[in-house]
């Protein structure tokens, strides 16, 4: 795999790899759409399936993307390519949200991460060859890349999950049986709390 995808993706699948059934099934707060591990992973090889489909479209072509960039797109660009960022407040296209899947554990997802990642490694290669230093496929929100910037986004998109998972393992390690959990515990130690006050007060 590329240097700048492997340095991303091989710390993070080494995690994922490290998690159990059960937690990687936790969100720390399903009410508002907070992931559980596994939706951050299936959301990643999501997109680096969708990449693949879009450039093996163009490569079928030959035909570097003619669509103009918007001056939003080569901010956000610049923004994730340069400064390596990326928004929390950037919202998840909707092809891109994982929805429906069958509970895996860490090393089963883990495994599939890293063979999606490996498949866009090689249609990316085959891009350098085809496409040069043009642009090689359209993305709906930082307009066309060519080869290198589409790993450089990859990867700057998988370190800004990698957060949003350890979050996730860190809530579910904590909290096994999920948010309610955490609020029975929570309304335990500010009851817990409570009566100590009332009983200092009492003295």
């Amino acid at each position: 795999m590329h240097p700048v995808l492997a340095d991303a993706v091989l710390p993070f699948a080494e995690k994922v790899a490290a998690v159990s059934l059960i937690e990687a099934q936790v969100s720390p707060d399903p009410e508002y759409h907070r992931w559980c591990g596994q939706q951050v992973v299936e959301h990643l090889i999501l997109s680096f399936k969708h990449t693949r489909e879009e450039l093996q479209r163009r490569l079928k072509t030959g035909q570097s993307p003619a669509t103009k960039r918007t001056f939003l797109q080569w901010l956000i660009k610049v923004q994730v390519c340069f400064f390596a960022s990326m928004s929390d407040g950037v919202s998840t296209t909707l092809p891109l949200r994982p929805s429906e899947f069958v509970p895996q554990d860490g090393p089963a997802l883990a495994a599939r991460l890293l063979a999606e990642a490996e498949e866009l490694n090689k249609v990316l290669s085959e891009c350098r060859i085809v496409f040069g230093l043009r642009p090689c496929g359209y993305h709906p929100m930082f307009g066309r890349l060519r080869v290198e910037e589409w790993r450089v986004y990859h990867a700057v998109h998988c370190r800004h999950h990698m957060c949003q998972f350890d979050e996730a393992i860190r809530f579910a390690r904590k909290y096994p049986g999920g948010p309610e959990k955490a609020l029975v515990d929570a309304q335990r130690v500010s009851r817990h709390h409570h009566h100590h006050h009332h009983e200092s007060t009492a003295k």
